[in-house]
């Protein structure tokens, strides 16, 4: 949707330097952007702005050689305001029927409105869609499933799906009863090949705001704090919890019955063991996951230990006994 240079400023709450009327439709990166849209820059790519096509960019400070026919506006955090903005300009009317042809949909079901559920969809039994959400192809939401309001559900995922559950029985194993379910908060964003699995005899529960990357594993009876943010190939066993706005890095392995205290920040292929209770509001890194400080440590101790070796076997005089 069209806006002025002057509309964002005033939609950003920023401070206009430049014309007022510079038409913007889209918006772009700093190098592919053209006159008509609207870009940004961070502090470091301050003096990448001068060089850019854009019509009007979003900076934390005017540059000192503004243009005439260019407009700056300047904000407290520009790729924050951008998003915003971004909105408002990429905002297009829906076309089409609301719910595709193929989807496959219990009767059961209700759905918000203004939700749209894509080509290949299947929503089981007494599932339940709020208002506002998108469920891209191929989204199955398993019966009992509530989905909160203005949540996006991105192609592939899979939600409520059996939990990873068996007994052993001599040489065999028995499934444990998965008869619990999945509840997805409001403002949620799921990734493509997402599965949240039902709890077992509890519920699996993502509260609100949370965002979470293509490819992860959440299992049964986990609660996922609210505005967590939880990247790809990440997997969270049984009955963990995550605090809010916690952090969860790329490839992380969290143990079943882990708890994460609210605003944990866990670095990527970080680990967490079985039962473990990890505190919040550092940075936390390797496998068992401990401070980032005491990590780089110990692996910069790793690193020299070949050496350390070497200068043991010199001092010893053992070091043809040793090698041999």
């Amino acid at each position: 949707m069209r806006q002025t240079s002057l509309q964002i400023s005033e939609l950003t709450g920023g401070q206009l330097s430049g014309p007022e009327n510079i038409v913007l439709e889209s918006v772009a990166s700093l190098k592919n952007a053209a006159a008509s849209d609207l870009s940004y820059a961070e502090p470091r790519f301050q003096a990448n702005a001068l060089q850019s096509n854009a019509g009007c960019i979003l900076v934390s400070a005017v540059p000192v050689e503004a243009s005439a026919n260019r407009s700056f506006i300047v904000v407290r955090n520009p790729k924050l305001a951008f998003a915003q903005a971004a909105t408002v300009l990429l905002w297009k009317p829906q076309s089409g029927t609301p719910i595709h042809s193929t989807a496959v949909i219990d009767p059961s079901v209700t759905i918000g409105e203004g939700t749209r559920v894509g080509a290949g969809c299947v929503l089981g039994q007494n599932v339940k869609v709020g208002t506002g959400c998108v469920l891209y192809p191929r989204v199955v939401l398993y019966p009992n499933v509530e989905i909160g309001d203005n949540v996006i559900i991105h192609a592939g995922a899979v939600i409520g799906a059996d939990g990873f559950g068996f007994v052993k029985d001599g040489d065999r194993y028995v499934k444990f009863p998965q008869i619990g379910t999945v509840i997805i908060e409001d403002d949620v964003e799921i990734g493509a090949n997402t599965c949240i699995d039902r709890g077992s005899l509890e519920t699996t529960v993502i509260r609100r705001g949370t965002k979470i990357d293509n490819l992860v594993q959440i299992a049964h009876n986990v609660e996922i704090g609210e505005h967590t943010v939880i990247a790809a190939q990440t997997g969270i066993s049984g009955s963990s919890t995550v605090g809010p706005r916690s952090i969860i890095g790329g490839q992380v392995g969290i143990g079943e019955h882990a708890r994460l205290d609210p605003q944990t920040i866990l670095g990527g292929q970080a680990g967490v063991l079985n039962g473990k209770r990890v505190r919040g509001g550092e940075i936390l890194w390797g496998t068992p996951a401990r401070p980032l400080k005491e990590f780089l440590e110990q692996q910069a101790h790793l690193s020299r230990l070949p050496n350390w070796i070497d200068e043991i076997k010199r001092k010893l005089g053992l070091r043809g006994k040793l090698d041999s």
